[in-house]
């Protein structure tokens, strides 16, 4: 038997899963399902979903990279060995 839903993915799900989306956006949504819950934050996803009823997907994932530390590139010549 499947995994149900929690009330994130469902609202998610009825906000974004029936729109156009491309490939790379089709593989952001199905870890926008996932990753939330995995990670320990799906309760604040929740309620920025429920405070922005008219955010855009692009929008959603703005606010889902708030979530984690940004990128640093570091040139292999600065890196400590």
């Amino acid at each position: 038997m499947g995994k149900i839903a929690s009330e994130y993915q469902t609202l998610l799900m009825q906000r974004y899963g029936s729109i156009e989306l491309d490939k790379l956006d089709k593989i952001a949504l199905s870890a926008l399902k996932r990753d939330p819950a995995e990670d320990g934050y799906e309760e604040e996803m929740l309620q920025w979903m429920k405070n922005n009823p008219n955010a855009t997907f692009q929008e959603l994932l703005r606010f889902n990279a708030s979530f984690y530390c940004p990128l640093e590139i570091v040139d292999d010549d600065d890196m400590d060995e």
